[in-house]
């Protein structure tokens, strides 16, 4: 089926030949065109006034030899030269055009070198098409000619060589040109319907010219970005269901004591489940809404940055805001950015012990901004995997430990669909420093 869809119409393979087919076919007729008018007709005329000048001159020497001589002469005359020599006893009449332009180049030598018009005429001789010339000589008149097959050319046989060996390079061009290039698209075709279907294809080879091996780099990163989204939204759904179930147990059995005795304790643990529930639903709900939000608009990084650690500074953490530039005018999309930088300093003043959280913004065509803390720091084999969502350092997942597990997750989900990157680093002295990088073609304004 890929061959007969390769076949149709409006196929690259069946396009890419046409289009050859067409530019091979008008360079062979340019390049025909130009070698005759400047190489074949310029020989050709010299060629013909050659045969003018020797008929005229076998002609003459003719009338000079003896009467007994002239049979020998005129035999090695048509041997040697393919000319022959006659007494004229009738005029030939009149016929068509001459067939070839090759012999009006020899009419035109002859009547230019004689000196009045001397007309080619046919006639056939033996099954054979003669072209002959009336010629008078020391008061003899004479009639030279020569056969057709001394001039004759197989023009019609070399249009077809030409015009066969033209389509036979379109062919194989087309078959080494637009038969890779095709068979590359369709296993791009395939990997795309897998992935429609729900499927999760192979990756695709990287080879070919250089926009085929960067649309197949691009859709193997496609593909490797969706493995990964199929596989955080069902560890997402996983640890939701394992997280929910926790409280709502607590809940259950909080509920079964309550039939029998009013404590206060268990409505106050009851009330933190539900606040835990609603955490982490608030926070599911907040990653798929900020996927989707994609608003740009052209906003300061400094004052955008104030704002976080402002908000930050609210809850008696010690944020300490350090820029090199008064203003950084980006166009971007604020709210992702304000949550990626709040998930990072909520991170900071968590793990923090107490410390200041520096927070630096570099603004050149690169921007990168700085989340540092002066906390126990991460582990260098485990700074990806705290991205993965319910991934936590310590075994616990109490909340009086931390979070979720969703904050690095919606983190670099969010940084990821905006094109930016969240990288985590060891910082000199002890602690951690996430770093936020925007790359230049962001733009500026």
């Amino acid at each position: 089926m890929n061959s007969l869809g390769s076949l149709a119409p409006s196929s690259i393979f069946l396009r890419t030949t046409g289009t050859l087919l067409i530019a091979f076919l008008a360079f062979a007729i340019l390049v025909l065109a130009s070698v005759a008018h400047f190489t074949i007709i310029p020989l050709a005329r010299s060629a013909g006034d050659d045969l003018a000048a020797l008929m005229l001159l076998s002609a003459r020497s003719w009338t000079e030899i003896p009467p007994q001589a002239r049979a020998e002469f005129n035999d090695r005359l048509y041997r040697n030269h393919g000319l022959r020599i006659t007494e004229r006893t009738e005029a030939i009449p009149a016929g068509d055009k001459l067939p070839l332009p090759y012999l009006e180049f020899v009419e035109e030598s002859l009547s230019r070198r004689a000196g009045f018009d001397l007309p080619l005429r046919q006639q056939m001789l033996d099954g054979e098409q003669w072209f002959w010339a009336d010629l008078s000589f020391g008061g003899q008149s004479l009639r030279i000619g020569f056969p057709i097959g001394r001039v004759a050319t197989r023009h019609l046989e070399g249009v077809l060589a030409v015009g066969m060996i033209t389509v036979l390079l379109v062919l194989v061009t087309s078959v080494f040109m637009a038969g890779r290039t095709t068979r590359r698209i369709r296993l791009l075709s395939a990997a795309v319907a897998d992935v429609t279907h729900g499927q999760l294809p192979e990756p695709l080879p990287e080879k070919g010219a250089h926009e085929v091996r960067r649309l197949a780099r691009n859709f193997n990163h496609m593909a490797q970005e969706v493995r990964e989204l199929l596989a955080n939204r069902t560890t997402l759904l996983a640890g939701i269901s394992h997280d929910l179930r926790t409280p709502l147990t607590r809940m259950r059995l909080s509920l079964e004591m309550l039939r029998e005795l009013q404590d206060p304790k268990l409505i106050d643990g009851l009330c933190k489940d539900l606040e835990v529930m609603d955490r982490i639903i608030g926070q599911t709900l907040a990653l798929s809404r900020d996927l989707e939000t994609r608003e740009e608009k052209t906003v300061d990084l400094v004052a955008l940055i104030e704002q976080v650690a402002a908000d930050a500074g609210r809850t008696d953490a010690d944020i300490r805001l350090s820029r090199v530039a008064r203003t950084c005018i980006r166009r971007i999309n604020p709210l992702a950015l304000q949550r990626v930088l709040s998930n990072l300093v909520g991170n900071a003043v968590r793990y923090g012990e107490d410390k200041p959280v520096d927070l630096m913004l570099e603004c050149a065509s690169t921007v990168i901004i700085r989340v540092m803390d002066r906390g126990p720091g991460i582990p260098a084999e485990q700074r990806e995997a705290v991205f993965r969502p319910f991934h936590r350092l310590d075994s616990s997942r109490s909340a009086q430990t931390g979070g979720s597990g969703l904050g690095l997750a919606i983190t670099r989900q969010l940084a990821n669909a905006n094109g930016w990157s969240v990288t985590l680093h060891a910082r000199e002295g002890g602690g951690t420093e996430a770093r936020v990088l925007l790359p230049a073609e962001q733009g500026r304004k």
